[in-house]
């Protein structure tokens, strides 16, 4: 008996195109960890039931049916829609990054499970907590974790001896920390301070973002986000365009409340 052309899988939506006069290419994320894209006919019309259930950032439900080139999605229906997270231009700027990093560190056919769990717990802590500074470079270490991009945090990347409570250095390209001693020729390398070492290490033993309550100091969160913007950068080979978007909204935030003289 030949195999069913049908499916079903459940996903996140993570960008989706237009095409022709009212059809809609979609990329998710699937429950298995792997990007999927697929062909939602007729979806952008108005009388489509579907489009309503593809908007970006929802989790759905889908059924699907084997093509040649690209799955057809037949029937879909949303099962978290992040509404709250969506009324919010901060939060929605946030989730726009996440999901373009998640999409450009996913691969199609190759499940990682871990990636799923922890792009819903970013995408619920974001909803939960729009402002907590701590939520997106908790995402992008555990993110580099469960994609086997992970830097050193406890030994020297040159020497390989454990790393002692002192001056410390952070190079990309070597993939990790190195010790006050070794001064390794030819690799890029920033300062690291004790306190961004160890909230490093702090979200590498909690893997859900939402599990972090630090509470992160503007200073800290520059410094992080030096690390972790060179290391995403670095393995995806591109910059996130989105980060430009969410710095905007953070900019405009800062300047709304800042008081006037």
């Amino acid at each position: 008996m030949a195999a069913s052309r049908l499916y079903r899988v459940e996903g996140v939506v993570l960008k989706s195109a237009p095409l022709g006069e009212g059809d809609l290419l979609v990329t998710l994320l699937t429950r298995d960890g792997s990007k999927l894209r697929a062909m939602a006919w007729g979806a952008r019309k108005l009388t489509s039931r579907k489009m309503g259930h593809l908007e970006l950032l929802t989790r759905v439900d889908l059924a699907l049916s084997k093509g040649r080139n690209l799955d057809t999605i037949t029937q879909a229906h949303s099962l978290e829609a992040f509404n709250v997270m969506k009324s919010g231009l901060e939060s929605t700027a946030k989730a726009f990054y996440l999901a373009e990093m998640v999409d450009g560190f996913a691969i199609e056919d190759g499940a990682n499970p871990p990636l799923y769990s922890l792009f819903l717990d970013a995408l619920r802590a974001v909803q939960d907590s729009p402002e907590d500074n701590a939520t997106v470079p908790h995402f992008q270490l555990s993110l580099l974790q469960v994609t086997g991009f992970m830097p050193e945090l406890y030994r020297c990347v040159e020497c390989r001896q454990q790393i002692l409570p002192s001056d410390h250095r952070f190079s990309i390209d070597l993939g990790g920390v190195l010790c006050s001693g070794c001064v390794p020729t030819g690799a890029r390398i920033a300062p690291l301070s004790l306190q961004a070492l160890k909230v490093l290490r702090h979200f590498h033993r909690s893997l859900e973002p939402n599990s972090s309550s630090l509470q992160v100091s503007d200073s800290l969160h520059q410094e992080l986000r030096s690390i972790l913007d060179g290391a995403t950068r670095y393995w995806l080979d591109r910059e996130v365009r989105s980060r430009a978007f969410m710095d905007q909204v953070g900019r405009q935030k800062s300047e709304s409340s800042a008081p006037r003289g």
